[in-house]
């Protein structure tokens, strides 16, 4: 069932999610192939002052590494931008579906700290599932994976 795929933060559903379904592996392995042959990239990306070829291919090769796709949130999290995620740690050690199920919701966590706009979405996402329900949410986040 897909709701069950939504993230502790409300913000994903890992089943449309790419890094879940493993979509970037394969192309940034042929990325890194066809960088590799074609030296010449080298020299016109070398033309480009605010562009780090090295850096680049480092990041393609570390995304061509990433064999495992990314297992979702709620079952143990992946290779997110995020991986010590404090509202997963936090809802799995509670044992809740979503933040705005516990008691202290919106908690310090959400309301301090640094990515603030991150998590100002995440206290939006979970207000939208307590108000109008996780199968309209799911639909709403269905549109945001259109196209992938």
């Amino acid at each position: 069932m897909e709701s069950e795929a939504v993230s502790y933060c409300g913000k994903y559903l890992c089943a449309r999610c790419a890094y879940h379904r493993g979509l970037f592996v394969e192309p940034a392995k042929r990325l890194v192939e066809l960088a590799q042959r074609y030296q010449s990239l080298r020299l016109i990306a070398g033309n480009i002052k605010t562009f780090d070829f090295d850096d680049f291919l480092k990041g393609l090769e570390w995304l061509a590494s990433q064999d495992k796709a990314c297992k979702g949130c709620k079952q143990g999290g992946g290779w997110s931008w995020w991986p010590d995620c404090p509202v997963r740690t936090c809802c799995a050690e509670k044992q809740l579906d979503f933040c705005y199920l516990c008691q202290d919701f919106p908690c310090e966590k959400l309301t301090t700290g640094p990515l603030k706009e991150r998590l100002l979405q995440v206290i939006e996402a979970n207000r939208q599932i307590q108000q109008h329900g996780l199968e309209r949410w799911v639909q709403e986040l269905k549109g945001k994976y259109e196209g992938e």
